[in-house]
């Protein structure tokens, strides 16, 4: 009928070792499995177009050979597969007698006795038994891997290829030789470094072992198993994201980069940091360093949030009766209202009086702020002509929730005892204010808000959406609560590149005044007038009100910022100019704008001026280039924040107040915990004073 020689491209397909046995007879590992289930496994097989295996046995050595096949829809006792390698040899079959067919799902198999039918190069018909045998294949399934670019890195060689099918236990790579006899090169013994990619985009690295290797010259097969089970994305941290089981417990699905398929998995225990999820042993599929660049968390009906992600780590459990694994899944990057969702979700389960960017009543909202003394008297004659735009901007920030303003409030049966706010005011920092507290009610509620806000940082800092490197705030030094939480971490820490604090005099500028005449010149701030900033104030304090102030030369990420409010429907300006004389820099000017109320003590529309020439500059001169600077942007009525604070002392100018400029930077987010921890142990009570940062 054909050829003893297969015909070209055809060749033996060989099943995964463990079916390569002889008859399984019952025993305690095997089951029997009715002729129902076995129709039912070989109609699931053909619908996901898989294939079964054909077992051949040499009747005089006993040798054997495998086919794979596809199989036809089947009803009945009757089933007819196609060789998925047409133009098998029959010549070549002759001393052998098909006495086994092989089924598998992936997580068991399925061995029959074969009574074969017909047989042919093309197909073969056997008769379905009344039952099999079931053993469970005791191995993580294998999943096909099509399109995935694989190339392993050793000792400064590369070596490029693809991606055949993996588990999560190891990688099957084909390469192709680089030259002749290239394969030489590779040191079995020694690590590699495997890279996957799809169209250009990293899918995986990581540092393997490699387990097998066959021997071809041109084309050559390795097994790669990954040396390590967990990896540290981030600098380890004391002070974690509490996670918890909650209940409806989140389920999360996603795409898998290397299969193409998509997973499904309940969450265990959940954080502001990631998820934990368990798997079946014997059908896992995810890898610690594997980039998920898009994972989706569902609770209930409530939310739906998507997120970039990472598996750090997987850890077995074996049990007596099924084996699992639990891998960890680490956030990367997360939009701001979902972040938002999550940290509602998980704070409230623990406490439901924390209300974390939701709706809020606007009365009962100012009535907090009157009765607790936040609007104290003068503050409020300064606001009362123009309160109907106040209303209207704390309407858009409360009901609106805009990405760049987070609130945080504790409420009880609708009163509100505690509230925090913060605003994204520069492009990697976000200006804490807006802290008060009842005296009556719940002692601690002012404690709780600040402590939820530095959870909140804590858990998204790192995600590049968020972009906040660095905390601040403004608090006055007579406000005992601030000054003994804020002033502790900054003298604790004992790093200004840790945390730091800088004074500056507040004051108006008359209105009225005439200028003196004294020569100025105002220039758009230039790289060098930056860098100059940056010596002295490197001088003068060493501490990070530069960086968190955005006064780096960098106007991209400012503008971002801009437009990013405008998109919300809220106003924020910045204008840096550099006031010179004799064409020396005396003085670096940031005027920020904005809506009216967005901080009550206007300190989101201001002007800090950076005196560099204190002994040079005269008052006359400083105080016409700001009205100057003032006027050109009609904004005649804006605060000074002027540093260095001393410098309005040594000239005697009078001042309304000053105000402590405290920075945290996220990086030492043990450090403030600790700190906290700390202010709080050594005082005899935790209860708020009722001082507030009204920064």
């Amino acid at each position: 009928m054909h050829d003893d020689i297969l015909s070209v491209g055809s060749k033996l397909e060989l099943p995964p070792a463990e079916l390569l046995e002889a008859s399984v007879p019952p025993h305690e590992d095997t089951k029997r499995v009715r002729r129902r289930d076995i129709l039912n496994l070989l109609n699931f097989i053909n619908f996901r177009e898989g294939t079964i295996f054909a077992s051949f046995r040499h009747v005089e050595t006993g040798n054997r050979l495998s086919f794979q096949a596809f199989p036809r829809p089947c009803k009945d006792d009757v089933l007819n597969c196609q060789w998925i390698a047409p133009g098998i040899s029959m010549s070549r079959l002759k001393p052998y007698v098909c006495d086994e067919f092989l089924l598998t799902d992936g997580s068991k198999r399925v061995i029959l006795k074969a009574e074969v039918l017909h047989l042919d190069a093309e197909g073969i018909t056997f008769k379905i038994p009344d039952s099999g045998y079931e053993k469970s294949c005791r191995q993580v399934e294998r999943y096909m891997c099509e399109g995935v670019e694989a190339r392993i890195i050793q000792t400064g060689l590369s070596f490029a290829g693809k991606l055949v099918d993996f588990n999560a236990l190891s990688f099957k790579i084909e390469l192709e030789a680089m030259a002749p006899d290239s394969f030489r090169w590779i040191n079995r013994g020694a690590s590699v470094t495997v890279l996957f990619s799809r169209g250009g985009e990293l899918l995986y690295s990581g540092e393997c072992l490699i387990t097998r290797m066959d021997n071809g010259l041109s084309r050559r097969h390795l097994v790669l198993a990954p040396n390590f089970s967990a990896i540290r994305r981030f600098r380890p941290k004391k002070c974690r994201s509490e996670r918890r089981s909650l209940s409806p417990a989140p389920a999360v699905h996603f795409h898998h980069l290397l299969t193409g398929k998509r997973v499904y998995l309940q969450v265990k225990d959940i954080s502001g940091g990631g998820i934990c999820v368990e798997e079946f042993f014997d059908r896992s599929v995810l890898l610690p360093g594997m980039i998920i660049p898009e994972i989706i968390v569902e609770v209930a009906d409530r939310f739906v949030l998507k997120c970039r992600a990472q598996v750090l780590y997987r850890i077995v459990n074996r049990g007596e009766d099924e084996n699992t694994v639990r891998c960890g899944i680490a956030f990367l990057d997360m939009e701001m209202q979902d972040q938002v969702k999550l940290s509602a979700y998980i704070y409230q389960s623990a406490d439901d009086r924390l209300r974390i960017c939701g709706n809020v009543d606007i009365e009962e909202l100012w009535r907090f702020f009157f009765e607790t003394g936040f609007i104290y008297p003068s503050k409020y004659l300064s606001i009362e002509a123009r309160k109907e735009e106040f209303k209207r901007t704390y309407e858009k920030l409360y009901l609106g929730s805009p990405s760049f303003a987070r609130h945080f409030i504790y409420q009880d049966r609708g009163q509100i005892f505690g509230h925090m706010s913060m605003l994204r005011y520069y492009s990697n920092s976000w200006l804490l204010q807006h802290h008060a507290a009842s005296r009556s009610g719940y002692g601690l509620a002012g404690v709780k808000v600040l402590s939820q806000v530095g959870s909140y940082c804590n858990d998204f800092h790192s995600h590049p959406a968020t972009h906040m490197d660095y905390l601040m705030c403004y608090y006055r030094k007579e406000n005992r609560f601030p000054a003994r939480v804020f002033g502790n971490v900054a003298r604790d820490i004992a790093n200004k590149k840790g945390s730091s604090e800088d004074t500056f005099a507040y004051l108006h500028l008359s209105p009225d005044a005439e200028d003196e005449g004294f020569p100025f010149q105002l220039f758009p701030a230039s790289g060098e007038d930056f860098a100059e900033l940056r010596r002295f104030y490197e001088g003068v304090s060493g501490g990070l009100a530069l960086d968190s102030l955005d006064l780096n030369g960098d106007g991209g990420s400012d503008i971002e910022l801009a437009a990013e409010y405008a998109r919300q429907g809220f106003r924020r300006e910045r204008h840096v100019f550099s006031l010179r004389q004799d064409g020396r820099l005396m003085a670096v000017m940031s005027l920020t704008l904005s809506d009216l109320g967005l901080n009550l003590s206007d300190l989101t529309t201001c002007v800090h001026v950076f005196i560099l020439d204190s002994a040079r500059l005269q008052p006359p001169a400083l105080f016409s280039g700001l009205r100057s600077l003032l006027r050109n942007y009609n904004a005649d009525d804006v605060p000074v924040l002027a540093y260095p604070a001393d410098y309005m002392d040594g000239h005697a100018i009078p001042q309304e107040k000053q105000y402590t400029l405290w920075v945290l930077n996220q990086e030492y987010s043990d450090a403030y915990f600790t700190s906290l921890q700390g202010t709080f142990r050594r005082t005899s009570h935790a209860t708020d004073d009722g001082h507030n940062i009204e920064g």
